[in-house]
């Protein structure tokens, strides 16, 4: 019952992650800029768009990571994660 729960919990992280990679280099830049450069902005620009990079590099391998496992369940059926059973949603005609 938990596999199903750990493969969902794997991937739905990635927008976070790519939210915390953002605030995290804007923040350091920002930081930065305040600390050492004057306060022109450019620190916290390079930044934003370090994190921009880092982030959507990281979502683009998570996205990978989620195609594989749907090719690797879709050449072994009996292998998914996810079983309904019908029986249980519908009841089987009566003839």
């Amino acid at each position: 019952m938990t596999a199903p729960w750990r493969s969902a919990s794997r991937y739905s992280g990635a927008g976070v992650e790519l939210l915390v990679a953002i605030l995290l280099t804007a923040g350091l830049g920002y930081w930065l800029d305040r600390r050492f450069w004057g306060g022109h902005g450019w620190g916290l620009m390079a930044g934003l768009l370090l994190g921009l990079c880092a982030g959507t590099r990281n979502l683009l391998r998570s996205a990978k990571r989620v195609q594989a496992d749907l090719e690797r369940e879709d050449e072994h059926p009996g292998a998914k994660r996810w079983k309904v059973d019908e029986n249980w949603v519908h009841k089987p005609p009566e003839d």
